[in-house]
């Protein structure tokens, strides 16, 4: 199948597709719901989600059982599109649906790390020892506590921007160079992140930050980032202040607080300019399924919040999705 005959049809699904995600209305009468069991009721009568509710008595679910039922819902929706794909392009799909597992790597390493001992730790580590996430955690098992998740944190996404890089150039030159483009924002804004909270919260010497970076990014290069790395904090900011990420830091808002959602929501917005824009190339597929996962992300948030009783006009910042006024009843 050519190019343009694999987007148009692809492209279609989607427009299909995309029909089912939740809107502002949405999330603004989730916010009215008192706990995970309203939540679960709610998505399962009123949204797509029901697909992977209909069958589960949601008035007894707890909220890591909705969450795991909520990411089943997320892969079901990719796996429509797998079928759309082939040899490389097959491939780098593949790589992408990596980060869901990279994503619950984390969350169990930030779970058993509450936890003062550490052999629950060492035994989850073993445990993926025939995999490719054991030699890049394992080296990091005897690092002081307060820097440990840090570590494995960069190391995983590390991987898996790597991995992206390396099963992307194989594909036809103009979505390689769209991919790329894509990517190195991402990479660009990953390494700011890093580098920012090596420099402010863990005092890791220049070095050892650019050891961590990813390289290829799309505004910053090499010699970029080394300048960052040697840069104290009153530097970074200004840097990247006069760069087209000044976003990250030309706020009121608690920057250390915000910075990971403000990352998000820019790349939010990229992706749906990239929807809305509905091109015979890459970029319609990469925005949907970036989409579907801040649309995940938010409703995680949704559920946080509502957990600890935080009010619409708060808890709308940690959303990904902008939503205006405060509609709440």
């Amino acid at each position: 199948m050519g190019n343009e005959r694999r987007f148009a049809a692809l492209n279609t699904k989607i427009r299909v597709l995309k029909g089912n995600f939740l809107t502002n209305e949405h999330f603004i009468d989730l916010f009215n719901k008192k706990d995970v069991f309203e939540v679960a009721q709610y998505l399962k009568e009123n949204t797509n989600y029901k697909i992977v509710l209909e069958d589960i008595n949601v008035k007894d679910i707890h909220r890591r059982e909705l969450e795991k039922l909520l990411k089943e819902y997320i892969l079901i929706q990719h796996k429509k599109l797998i079928h759309y794909f082939t040899d490389e392009y097959k491939k780098l799909f593949k790589t992408i649906f990596i980060r869901y597992e990279i994503e619950d790597l984390k969350l169990n390493l930030r779970n058993l790390l509450r936890e003062e001992d550490t052999s629950d730790l060492e035994t989850f580590i073993k445990s993926l020892k025939d995999t490719m996430y054991y030699p890049i955690l394992k080296p990091y098992l005897n690092e002081d506590s307060r820097r440990i998740l840090f570590y494995m944190e960069m190391n995983l996404d590390r991987l898996y921007f790597l991995l992206l890089k390396k099963n992307s150039t194989a594909l036809d030159k103009k979505d390689s160079i769209l991919f790329k483009e894509f990517l190195g924002k991402n990479i660009d804004l990953l390494n700011l992140e890093w580098i920012y909270r090596g420099i402010k919260f863990y005092n890791l010497i220049p070095e050892e930050l650019i050891n961590y970076t990813i390289q290829e990014g799309y505004e910053f290069k090499y010699n970029d980032i080394k300048v960052l790395c040697y840069s104290n904090e009153k530097e970074f900011k200004k840097r990247v202040l006069n760069s087209k990420y000044s976003f990250l830091f030309d706020t009121e808002q608690n920057i250390d607080l915000y910075m990971e959602r403000r990352i998000e929501r820019y790349l939010y917005f990229q992706s749906l300019e990239m929807l809305k824009k509905g091109k015979l190339d890459i970029t319609v597929f990469l925005a949907y399924i970036h989409l579907l996962e801040y649309e995940l992300r938010d409703l995680f948030s949704t559920i946080e919040i509502i957990k600890y009783g935080i009010s619409f006009d708060e808890g709308k910042n940690y959303l990904i999705r902008k939503i205006e006024g405060s509609d709440i009843r």
